[in-house]
């Protein structure tokens, strides 16, 4: 946790830096007295760097946001898929599948988490697994109407598990790429820098400090959320140790 929000205080500092010091460096080359042009350009200017900079933050923030969302959406559509075969295989009477699903959910909880904190991706454990299940479902050899409905009712389950699993795997991966983050950064350069018309004041230094304050907020939350099993704001496997409770207490 401090090392997010030490992170955090990173983030607003650079962003509070990169639009304070090009305004510095502009108005000790060209001064602070300008022409009504100069001043209405830089203003029009200005402006429309502030709605392209704030459109690309907004976009990216609601993709990453919809991304975390997504990725736990999955999670409790994959938790609920492992419980639903753990049910039906004890309607089936198959020990093997109900001790599979059971292994698997416990791989998730201890193997895939900590890897995905660590490298971004899901454990080799949990494949294992995960193909343990695969295997001992597709053993299953029904003998009667009642167990033909139950075996085809686990299978189309299992292959919600591993294509949810997938996608797990694909979304942890991901990044946000650096052309935004080039894009971001010096988007904010330009428009702290075109604040060179205004003379220097407390109150102009805060009204642009309150602005790169929040730009570097965003930008941390969009680093973060980026980041669902390793940073502040992360995806716990909540769903899967609720699975992995009613398993355990047979409800």
């Amino acid at each position: 946790m401090w090392t997010s929000l030490a992170i955090a205080l990173g983030f607003v500092l650079v962003a509070f830096l990169v639009a304070a010091l090009p305004a510095a460096w502009m108005r000790r080359r060209h001064g602070d007295e300008h022409e009504g042009e100069t001043r209405d350009l830089a203003r029009d200017i200005t402006n429309r760097l502030g709605v392209l900079h704030g459109v690309i933050l907004g976009l990216v923030f609601g993709h990453v946001v919809t991304q975390a969302g997504d990725l736990r959406a999955g999670q409790r559509t994959e938790a609920a898929a492992v419980e639903h075969v753990y049910f039906l295989a004890g309607e089936y009477r198959a020990p093997a599948v109900q001790a599979a699903a059971a292994r698997y959910i416990d791989a998730v909880i201890d193997q895939d988490w900590p890897a995905q904190e660590a490298t971004g991706e899901v454990s080799a454990a949990g494949w294992v697994a995960v193909r343990a299940l695969q295997a001992s479902t597709l053993a299953l050899a029904p003998a009667s109407r009642r167990e033909h409905v139950l075996a085809q009712e686990i299978e189309n389950n299992l292959w919600v598990i591993e294509r949810e699993r997938q996608v797990r795997g694909y979304e942890s991966a991901m990044h946000v790429p650096f052309e935004f983050w080039f894009a971001a950064i010096a988007g904010l350069a330009l428009i702290g820098g075109l604040m060179f018309i205004y003379p220097t004041s407390r109150k102009h230094v805060m009204i642009v400090g309150a602005y790169a304050i929040y730009s570097g907020l965003v930008l941390y939350m969009i680093y973060d959320l980026s980041r669902p099993f390793a940073g502040l704001v992360r995806v716990e496997p909540d769903a899967f140790e609720q699975a992995r409770g009613a398993i355990r207490s047979g409800i």
